[in-house]
């Protein structure tokens, strides 16, 4: 466990693992901690979180987002439409 969190070894991507851990963290699953944990172990690998990574619509948005966190200008409406988007998957 030390060499995961000082960085050493990346998050297992093992989902069991990975829930033994926050059930030992006491993170309420469904909350936002859970999501957030598990979000950050798949950022952590260099990975999508696997629901968003099995939806097809969401994949198809993703160029938008890398533009804008690139520092490229993409119009309000299609932002909005891409936060509608995850915040719906």
């Amino acid at each position: 466990m030390s060499r995961l969190e000082r960085g050493k070894i990346p998050p297992p991507h093992s989902r069991e693992v990975l829930e033994k851990y926050a059930r030992a963290l006491e993170l309420k699953k469904g909350s936002d901690d859970w999501y957030t944990f598990f979000d950050l172990a798949a950022a952590s690998r260099g990975e999508l979180p696997e629901d968003l990574a099995g939806n097809e619509e969401i994949l198809g948005k993703l160029p938008v987002l890398f533009r804008s966190l690139r520092g490229d200008r993409i119009d309000d409406e299609k932002l909005k439409d891409l936060i509608d988007l995850i915040r719906d998957a």
